[in-house]
């Protein structure tokens, strides 16, 4: 199985990280291993074993955070596939692109949550990261598979 990064990719603000959350807690309420847990206020950074597999997430992605460390633990610990938020350009974008990407070997899978802004729709914005969520974990299914 080739390794595999799912790079939830956008500009600030505008949601990434709680769908990353949605992605941690449906692995949780799965029941899978879990190896790592380590929050940092509302962000979560997990490591999962799924099917022998080592899944690790990352909800943080903004510049000046610690997605960038994390992407070398992640790495450093054996990850197979990777699930971080990161920004559309500079440091977290090359962190996934060129670090993992072209320097560690890892197929780069672009993604991007649902993102609706209407105001007061919480209850909504709750049902997309739930969505998504379950396609991210397909995706995961898929690749432990060979699918993808």
């Amino acid at each position: 199985m080739n390794k595999l990064v799912i790079a939830n990719s956008g500009t600030g603000q505008i949601g990434k990280s709680s769908s990353l959350r949605a992605v941690y807690q449906l692995l949780k309420g799965k029941g899978y291993k879990l190896l790592v847990e380590e929050w940092q206020g509302t962000d979560i950074k997990a490591i999962f074993e799924i099917d022998g597999v080592k899944v690790g997430i990352e909800s943080q992605g903004d510049p000046s955070t610690n997605m960038e460390d994390t992407m070398e633990e992640f790495v450093k610990a054996g990850c197979d596939i990777i699930i971080t938020a990161c920004r559309t350009k500079w440091g977290t974008y090359d962190k996934v692109a060129v670090y993992l990407g072209k320097d560690n070997g890892y197929d780069v899978l672009w993604a991007a949550h649902y993102v609706y802004q209407a105001p007061g729709a919480d209850e909504t914005r709750a049902f997309l990261n739930t969505r998504y969520a379950q396609q991210v974990y397909q995706l995961i299914k898929d690749r432990i598979n060979g699918v993808l």
